[in-house]
């Protein structure tokens, strides 16, 4: 079985985080439907689950002795019919995403089926035509590359519908309190028992990611989790490196305090990698800590920050006491010296 999902991540257009009860109230998404939320280690929300039915294309990758491109769309496609699953996160209070996901099996027939037994199997695509799933998940993964890109599946559709159900609720002041990007990572599972579990994690621009994983049998639910546990931790890097290239460090202080210090009050205690990773996909944290060592980054980058707010608020300090000591003197005060 193949699982592919697409998951999109940005800070909440809000000044503080919500409180739980207001996280529970905006991804109320579905009536009747209840709202997930964990407290522990950092606070999580998560949505309803929704269902999407799609009738579309799945691309397919170049075939091993091929001289086509990956992009290219000379390497074919596959029709599929079925339901796409997508859901609204909130972790923090602050961090937004929406998630989109769905299981891609083989076709029993030849031909589409009544919508009957598509509905029977939720959040699964069934693949009509030859199944395979290695050309299926290159495919996927450049599939926005591709001139016949408006055919194929679009989970990025189906993501942004996620936040933007979210974000039309009036509760939102529209001031958040760091000015940061969105990434978008897109992800392919195979489920292969005969296969050693591995994972690739690459970045593909500055705001797009791609992970590629092996795995034994799994629920694509928890995929899809381990993939936003993942998604998170990723933008809480690159926002934090993208506010730390901004500090202006060693030429203006009040600048770089001005510039870190939200990302002390809003960013740093969010993280708590693999916390929402199930113990079958914990090989997928256990690689990236060695490769490319994500904690290891952000615990370097946390401390230069930290670093940077003291040293900041110590040059501050001693900037107002030479400026106290000059007044002094120009008041004329008890000997002309003020004493620290």
């Amino acid at each position: 079985m193949l699982i592919v999902g697409e998951i999109h991540t940005a800070l909440l257009p809000h000044s503080r985080p919500l409180t739980p009860e207001e996280a529970r109230a905006a991804l109320s998404l579905a009536v009747g439907e209840a709202v997930v939320q964990w407290a522990r280690p950092v606070p999580h929300t998560a949505s309803p689950v929704l269902l999407h039915g799609v009738d579309c294309r799945l691309p397919l990758g170049p075939k091993p002795d091929s001289h086509h491109t990956d992009e290219d769309d000379r390497n074919g496609s596959l029709r599929a019919v079925g339901s796409v699953s997508s859901r609204a996160v909130l972790t923090g209070g602050q961090l937004l995403q929406g998630s989109a996901w769905a299981a891609i099996s083989d076709s029993e027939h030849p031909r589409r089926r009544p919508w009957s037994h598509y509905l029977a199997r939720p959040g699964t695509l069934e693949a009509i035509g030859r199944f395979e799933p290695h050309r299926l998940a290159e495919g996927y993964l450049i599939a926005e590359r591709r001139a016949d890109r408006a055919k194929l599946l679009d989970t990025a559709a189906v993501a942004r519908h996620s936040i933007h159900d979210v974000l039309a609720r009036p509760m939102f002041d529209q001031r958040p309190p760091i000015k940061t990007g969105s990434t978008r990572l897109r992800w392919v599972a195979i489920t292969d028992p005969g296969r050693p579990a591995s994972v690739a994690f690459r970045l593909a621009g500055n705001d797009r990611r791609r992970l590629h994983m092996v795995t034994g049998p799994v629920d694509p639910e928890q995929v899809a989790a381990a993939a936003e546990d993942l998604a998170v931790h990723d933008w809480l890097l690159t926002a934090v490196a993208a506010r730390v290239a901004l500090a202006k460090i060693g030429e203006d202080s009040r600048h770089t305090l001005r510039t870190l210090r939200p990302v002390v009050d809003h960013l740093l205690h969010l993280w708590s990698a693999g916390a929402r990773t199930a113990a079958d996909l914990e090989f997928m944290w256990d690689a990236l800590e060695r490769r490319p060592g994500l904690t290891r980054q952000w615990t370097t980058m946390t401390e230069r920050v930290r670093s940077q707010i003291d040293y900041g608020a110590a040059d501050l300090a001693a900037q107002i006491l030479d400026l106290m000591e000059q007044r002094q003197r120009q008041a004329g005060g008890p000997g002309g010296v003020f004493h620290r």
